[in-house]
């Protein structure tokens, strides 16, 4: 049980944050023990049939009050909350008048499981809600609930996008209610962001809120409470340019997305560092990775995304940079740089990892095949990419702070998520941020029918086999929608389905802008919709009573993401809140590199066996699948890598005062 009373003031000179403190071994083997036991999928069971019940008797009570009572009853129990805790009894009052509040304003009453769902993140947990369930509606109940109970909220989505239509969507409550509304994308300029800020409750995707969060940092000379009100009686000018008050309560949105598959890689603030010498370094670099052969000088790991420089090939570089000047003369410098400009030439692939668009470099998200606005690569990498799409060079980047999620997340005083998700990295979950998985009960019984995967030899068999499955589904009438792993592969089924005459829209990075109008029309009879990553954009597609009475929505995955999960909520787009809907794999040999062992085991007895018997259909799934979690480990171990580094960098560098 959280007692709020005992959280300090939320305001700039009271930032209260929970301490990171990396545990032995014997806190590691006391929190594994302990998550054995919270990680029980019947954990609380008793009290949420409990609690839905006492729900019920509250909702009796006020359906005669009015829309003003209702209000002041919820700003008397919040009043109660901030002094009492979160106590089944208070929570069952406050969550029975949002919902009769919801009801009235928005047209929408909370289900049961909506219910549950709220209550199990107010206990600072994640809630593992089958897609389509409500989740938007859901996270109002312990939104509201903490807002009015005197707690800055913070509602971490996965992309700008949902973050508006999200925050649009609940506006009119949250007013009924009193609280202010705050809303940060990407374009929001700095006074902006604070004002924003200042908002009881406040819509914000995970990397705004980091960067934030480090600019904050950045400006802090003194990090104690204590020592900041000093300093305040000084001078306001550190205090006036602020914009967080602290981090209160966060309710993070597809919870599986933010804390596990983004946590990979570090946020960085970096800043601008170079000169014409730099770009002259840069450029001459480049054209010398011309002259270096591959397998004598370089050796390249397309598996691994590496490249490797041989030693003979150290040996060429050095002869070939040695009347270049004095930016060459140090072979750590001038072999990283090298590594940039191979990597940009044989690794990083165009509508793969990024795209090109009004002659800039734009970063592509693999997870959800958006666009990573203001991002780049670091050290050269971006500069070398220019070069090879030949774009207008911008300046090198330095890293100015850094921090991970991992430890951002980790210094709320309270943390709680929804997904639809999670429980496959329940185990991650609680190791890294002591947040157990509750699975809810859908509110409806779930009418999706899976077909069996099939797998073929080529990518070329594959597609075809999908334009032919479109042309049957269209026929009878029913909204077909194609998962690709890349803007690239979606260019690819356009022009197979182009080839078999079918029409159809794809979504993907180049198409971002169209989202909306796109999914609006994707549950049309007829509609084939191709697009690079449905999983975490939070966005329903809407069938038509035809399409519906034909069967509903059909979903294709053509690969294997890089995790299960992804997989699981593409199967999610279709047969929501009791639609009929169904899903199938159509996969290829060809999809993925064999690195894995039991792979590489696999692949003799596929090609002996041939992919057109049921056993060597078994045979080429299980290869698949082996494939699908070697990638699932090194994702893991990538994130836990980031992870050691930020705590031995904050080991070397405390007494430096680092901004983490």
């Amino acid at each position: 049980m959280i007692r709020t009373a005992t959280h300090a003031p939320a305001d700039y000179r009271h930032r209260p944050e929970r301490s990171i403190v990396h545990p032995g071994w014997l806190d590691r083997l006391q929190n594994s023990l302990t998550g054995r036991f919270e990680l029980n999928p019947w954990r609380m069971k008793l009290r949420q049939k409990r609690f839905l019940a006492a729900v019920r008797v509250q909702s009796t009570a006020i359906e005669t009050l009015t829309q003003s009572e209702l209000c002041q009853r919820a700003r008397e129990l919040g009043d109660l909350i901030r002094q009492q805790g979160f106590e089944d009894r208070l929570l069952a009052q406050q969550f029975a008048v949002i919902r009769e509040m919801s009801g009235r304003v928005l047209g929408m009453r909370h289900f049961d499981s909506q219910l549950t769902g709220g209550w199990i993140m107010v206990q600072g947990r994640i809630a593992e809600m089958k897609t389509g369930e409500g989740k938007t509606l859901t996270a109002v109940l312990p939104v509201i609930t903490a807002a009015l109970a005197g707690l800055p909220v913070h509602v971490v989505t996965v992309n700008d996008y949902l973050t508006g239509r999200d925050a649009e969507e609940m506006a009119p409550l949250y007013q009924c209610f009193g609280l202010s509304l705050g809303i940060i994308t990407h374009e929001i300029d700095l006074p902006g962001r604070r004002t924003a800020y200042q908002s009881d409750i406040v819509y914000i995707t995970g990397k705004e809120l980091v960067f934030d969060y480090l600019r904050d940092q950045m400006k802090l000379r003194h990090k104690q409470a204590i020592r900041m009100q000093v300093a305040s009686l000084h001078s306001t000018r550190i205090e006036s340019q602020l914009q967080l008050r602290g981090l209160h309560f966060a309710l993070i949105d597809e919870a599986d997305s933010v804390l596990i598959d983004e946590s990979r890689t570090p946020l960085i603030i970096s800043g601008v560092q170079g000169n014409e010498e730099e770009q002259a370094f840069i450029e001459t670099a480049w054209t010398l990775s011309f002259q270096l052969q591959e397998e004598t000088d370089f050796i390249v790991n397309r598996d691994r995304r590496e490249i490797d420089l041989t030693e003979q090939g150290r040996k060429t570089l050095q002869y070939l940079s040695q009347e270049l000047g004095p930016l060459w003369k140090g072979s750590i410098r001038r072999e990283e740089i090298m590594n940039k400009a191979l990597l940009a030439r044989f690794i990083y692939k165009l509508d793969v990892d990024y795209l090109v668009r009004d002659g800039k470099v734009e970063l592509i998200d693999p997870l959800s095949g958006r666009v990573m606005e203001g991002r780049s690569w670091e050290k050269g990498l971006h500069q070398m990419v220019e070069l090879k799409e030949d774009c207008e060079l911008t300046q090198q980047r330095v890293t100015l702070a850094r921090i991970s999620y991992q430890n951002f997340f980790r210094r709320y005083l309270h943390i709680s998520g929804m997904t639809g998700t999670a429980w496959e990295v329940r185990d991650e979950l609680w190791r890294v941020y002591k947040l157990a998985v509750t699975p809810v009960k859908p509110n409806k019984k779930e009418l999706r029918i899976q077909y069996n995967s099939r797998v073929f030899n080529s990518r070329s068999d594959r597609w075809e086999a999908i334009a032919e499955r479109c042309r049957e589904l269209v026929k009878q009438g029913r909204a077909v929608l194609i998962g690709t792993a890349s803007v690239a592969e979606s260019e690819v089924a356009s022009e197979y389905l182009k080839q078999s005459g079918l029409a159809h829209k794809v979504l993907s990075a180049k198409q971002d802008k169209e989202e909306a109008e796109i999914v609006a029309e994707a549950g049309q009879p007829g509609r084939i919709t191709v697009a690079t990553n449905m999983a975490g954009r939070g966005t329903d597609i809407k069938l038509s009573p035809s399409v519906e009475q034909a069967g509903g929505l059909h979903v294709i995955l053509t690969e294997h993401y890089e995790s299960s999960r992804v997989d699981r909520q593409l199967a999610g787009r279709c047969a929501r809140q009791g639609d009929p809907g169904s899903f199938e794999m159509l996969l290829s040999l060809e999809d993925q590199p064999v690195r894995s062992l039991q792979g590489k085991s696999l692949l003799p007895t596929c090609r002996s066996l041939g992919v057109n018997s049921a056993a060597g259909q078994k045979a080429a799934l299980s290869l698949l699948r082996a494939e699908q979690k070697f990638t699932e480990r090194q994702n893991y171990l990538a994130r836990q890598s980031t992870l050691e580094y930020d705590h031995k960098q904050k080991e070397l560098l405390a007494f430096a005062g680092s901004v983490d």
